[in-house]
């Protein structure tokens, strides 16, 4: 058997009810925890003596700390059960909404109980008008992607040592520190020692020259001549070739030799070696390489190339070798510095003489009159840079625009991919100071904070109570605007509200 007993139950009808409990009946009694009977243990003892009294067998059920202690204090058998935190919520809740008069017995007994009460029925309240208002009127949510455009800028720099921190105090204008670095750069090459042979000693044969034409030429030493599968040779003397002479053509026999790479860059090795009657044109001449009216033909074979070879080491392919070595990195600093600057938060610097090098070590591991066929050397060099970072040219450009306000737009970002440095127009503030044009693109866009041609307002005064694709075809036309997203609630509400104050318009950050 069951009993339960609520907060406002008199102590009569506990007692009544106990007293009518047959003997020795097993009986589970449960007391709201908020009952009077927990503050009055005399009441307590009252219904101890019932039960003793008629031999009941009892047991109180105990949902927190308190009764379990009233209890075992009057020696009553007691199972502590503590009432779930949840359930206890639930139960609130119930009663908040279907039992109000209850709700407010169980709360104004406990601590802080009365003022909570009082300010969730004055939130709920609100929130309920709140919740009524929100479907009874609608509001509209429009988010704006302001557009973005690019604007070109080109200004004369002045990039200083970053050590000469004196230098910005004085210029007058806007001013980028650069900065110093190095790095070791090693080139390792081989080559056959026949080719050696054969760079340095190319075939020289005779040609027979012939003009057509009713002009005289005059041909520099290293004029070039071609034939038609690109191969190429130069004159090694001047070259006097007079016009034609009543209708004759005239002919000179000259020398040429034979160039190390064909007009396609490739080294031609044997094929310097060409046979007689090979038709040769003079590359940069139109009457020749264009009108064929003056062209060349081979008197013999070329022969002089071939694969025989001692493959000896001279002192001059030592000297040749280094020669080559040293010239390929003065050539190349610029292009090795680049392949080599790895940082993508430094801007390398290639005007004037900004990238330079120092010759560290040259390693030709072999000696002189040895045989070999191969030829192994390497180089190592220390390529010293100047070079920027993105940060100050960044903060330079931002200074650039601070000291040029714009009223309508507003500064996003730089297209660092459209920066470009006008080396050919470079000078000197001083010795050390380089004064560049440097042009690069910056993105801007609209400024909706401070919104001086009143958009926003002639967007609410003329899309409320419209369609939202009308609203939104209307927000489209400005140029200002790059994209635009309407939300309209409660769902089933199609048309933007009559009320501006309904209408709430959100700009994304650019």
């Amino acid at each position: 058997m069951k009993l339960f007993f609520f907060a406002d139950d008199s102590f009569y009808k506990i007692f009544k009810t106990l007293e009518k409990i047959p003997t020795w009946k097993e009986v589970e009694i449960s007391i709201e925890p908020t009952h009077s009977l927990f503050d009055n243990e005399w009441r307590g003892k009252q219904i101890k003596e019932i039960i003793d009294k008629r031999s009941i067998k009892a047991t109180f059920t105990a949902q927190n700390e308190k009764s379990r202690k009233f209890f075992e204090t009057i020696w009553l058998k007691t199972n502590y059960i503590e009432t779930n935190k949840v359930v206890k919520l639930l139960k609130m809740a119930y009663l908040f909404f279907f039992n109000i008069k209850k709700f407010h017995l169980d709360t104004k007994w406990k601590k802080y109980g009365t003022f909570f009460v009082f300010w969730f029925e004055i939130l709920f309240t609100l929130w309920i008008i709140y919740l009524v208002y929100s479907l009874v009127i609608p509001n509209a949510k429009i988010t704006i992607n302001p557009s973005q455009s690019p604007e070109t800028i080109i200004y004369n720099f002045r990039y200083y040592p970053s050590t000469d921190t004196d230098y910005p105090e004085y210029s007058k204008h806007i001013n980028i520190p650069y900065y110093t670095g190095s790095f070791e750069y090693k080139y390792e090459l081989s080559m056959n020692s026949t080719n050696i042979k054969y760079l340095q000693n190319p075939s020289i044969w005779e040609i027979k020259i012939i003009n057509t034409t009713n002009e005289s030429f005059t041909f520099v030493p290293k004029t070039r001549f071609i034939t038609d599968d690109w191969r190429l040779f130069w004159t090694t003397n001047y070259v006097e070739l007079p016009a034609w002479y009543n209708g004759v053509p005239w002919e000179k026999i000259i020398k040429v030799k034979a160039m190390e790479q064909d007009n396609e860059g490739i080294l031609m090795w044997a094929r310097w070696n060409i046979p007689q009657w090979t038709t040769l044109y003079i590359k940069n001449l139109k009457q020749s390489y264009f009108l064929k009216e003056i062209y060349a033909i081979a008197m013999q074979d070329f022969t002089w190339w071939s694969l025989d070879s001692e493959w000896e080491i001279t002192a001059k392919d030592i000297d040749l070798l280094s020669w080559k070595l040293v010239n390929y990195i003065d050539q190349q600093k610029k292009n090795i510095a680049i392949q080599n600057f790895a940082n993508k938060e430094w801007i390398l610097l290639t005007f004037s003489d900004t990238i330079d090098y120092k010759i560290k070590s040259i390693d030709i591991p072999h000696e002189i009159w040895e045989k070999t066929s191969l030829i192994n050397w390497t180089i190592t060099a220390e390529i010293s840079f100047i070079y920027i970072t993105r940060s100050d040219l960044v903060a330079a450009f931002s200074e650039y625009l601070q000291q040029r306000p714009s009223e309508k737009s507003k500064f996003i970002s730089l297209d660092k991919n459209s920066l470009i440095f006008y080396e050919d127009d470079w000078s000197n503030d001083n010795k050390w100071v380089f004064v560049v044009p440097t042009k690069i693109q910056v993105i801007q866009g609209y400024d909706f904070s401070k919104d001086i041609n009143w958009i926003l307002d002639e967007i609410k005064d003329h899309i409320v109570w419209t369609d939202t694709e009308i609203a939104r075809t209307y927000i489209l036309q400005y140029p200002e605007v790059s994209s635009v997203k309407l939300k309209i609630s409660p769902r089933w509400y199609s048309t933007i509200p009559k009320l501006k104050s309904r209408i709430k318009i959100i700009i994304n950050s650019l």
